[in-house]
């Protein structure tokens, strides 16, 4: 049995929705704005790719030494 809740998710869909209905074909222009302002955040957190860092990595390297970079395809590594 699914849980009836409040939560995050439930809110933003619940606002989305009210944005599209009432904003984009009900033409009011406060929903409008709002979901103007939510494309606008959604954009921008593809934009600037938040979440998880790239890997760093930092050591000198010593005379004679050298340095190797590969890339492994995580496709074929499981075959």
């Amino acid at each position: 049995m699914a849980r009836a809740g409040f939560g995050p998710t439930y809110v933003k869909r619940m606002i989305r929705m009210n944005s599209i209905r009432k904003g984009l074909l009900g033409g009011s222009r406060f929903w409008l704005t709002v979901f103007a302002a939510g494309y606008v955040v959604r954009w921008s957190g593809r934009v600037t790719k938040r979440g998880e860092m790239p890997v760093r990595f930092s050591e000198p390297l010593a005379p004679g030494e050298t340095l190797l970079v590969r890339h492994i395809d995580p496709r074929r590594e499981s075959a």
